[in-house]
């Protein structure tokens, strides 16, 4: 029965946003987004969606040019550095408002 415990525990834990942005820096700072048409990618920030699963948001400039494998890589960082053993990580991506567009 602990080990049942101890997986709740895991499947319901939430992450601060503050800690996953600086691990989100980190992480795109030792390994960088590729840059698809020479263009590069902007990771801006990360929050926690939901738990149960642990889901996360990611709002970046293009999601539809990051590679798969780029995100399966961040969701294996996010596993191991935040101890999510054996649970599944959901990482969606979305693109940001621009602050200084018209408004229409």
């Amino acid at each position: 029965m602990a080990a049942v415990f101890a997986v709740r525990e895991v499947w319901e834990r939430r992450i601060p946003t503050g800690a996953l942005n600086r691990w989100l820096a980190a992480t795109t700072q030792a390994h960088p987004p590729p840059a698809p048409s020479g263009r590069r990618l902007k990771l801006r920030y990360m929050t926690q969606a939901k738990s149960r699963p642990p889901t996360f948001v990611i709002f970046c400039s293009r999601p539809q040019a990051l590679p798969a494998s780029y995100v399966r890589y961040l969701e294996n960082a996010l596993r191991a550095d935040f101890d999510l053993p054996g649970t599944p990580v959901r990482i969606h991506l979305r693109k940001g408002e621009k602050p200084y567009a018209p408004e229409k």
